[in-house]
């Protein structure tokens, strides 16, 4: 199967910013969007591979202009621009006895553009500069198994390096590398009957000690017991 699409989005000025600035003129920022796909079936359906391609554009972003024009520190106008594009790639394969696999990758590419009529990038930005926390690879495989009575899966995520702000001040606070990780899950549950099914769940298997958004330590190794009851109708 062969797709394709394109779109185009809004956002309009928040509070923030229509309160705390001298442009009453504020428009929403602007993004565009195209894509192409493919995805083939193999093995009778068993198999489903899958490639994606896409490349947006971010225009008339909102930002605080008082360093490239003569304006208050609080003006802000619609100047900035950016841009994201990449690859996404997956795989399944559904096997007899209840087993499927999954995997998935994604090559993203991101850049801030100079704001309009200069060449500079906002603050504390510098063109050429990675947009926040959009990693540049991830990838994720998933297992799991179906049974009659019982369920079983496994799951590995891995994401590279993204740029992050400090967090108790934001990008006033300066831009950081926050590093790539690794973390595992894994789990079951078994139906007891009477409409009860008892369930467990590990994650970050192996206590990675990683921050998802720099600042904020993603929990250690977490285990999780429980009961579901579905009620009758």
């Amino acid at each position: 199967r062969l797709r394709a699409a394109a779109g185009t989005g809004i956002r309009p000025p928040d509070a923030f910013e229509i309160a705390f600035t001298d442009n009453p003129n504020l428009k929403p920022e602007r993004s565009r969007s195209v894509e192409a796909g493919l995805t083939q079936a193999l093995a009778g359906g068993a198999v489903q591979l899958e490639a994606t391609a896409f490349a947006n554009t971010y225009d008339d972003l909102i930002i605080s202009v008082g360093r490239f024009r003569d304006a208050s520190r609080y003006r802000t106008d619609n100047i900035s621009n950016a841009r994201a594009r990449g690859l996404e790639l997956g795989a399944s394969w559904r096997g007899a006895g209840g087993l499927d696999i999954r995997a998935s990758y994604t090559w993203l590419d991101t850049e801030i553009l100079a704001v309009d009529l200069a060449g500079d990038a906002p603050p504390p930005f510098v063109v050429g500069d990675q947009l926040l926390r959009r990693p540049r690879h991830q990838a994720s495989v998933n297992a799991g198994w179906t049974g009659s009575r019982a369920s079983l899966f496994a799951s590995a995520y891995l994401r590279g390096g993204t740029l992050d702000v400090e967090p108790s001040f934001g990008a006033f606070g300066g831009l950081f590398p926050n590093s790539g990780y690794r973390t595992t899950a894994a789990g079951g549950s078994v139906r007891l009957g009477r409409g009860l099914t008892a369930y467990a769940r590990l994650d970050n298997l192996f206590n990675r000690a990683y921050e998802d958004v720099f600042g904020f330590p993603s929990p250690g190794r977490t285990a999780y017991l429980g009961v579901r009851v579905a009620a009758g109708r």
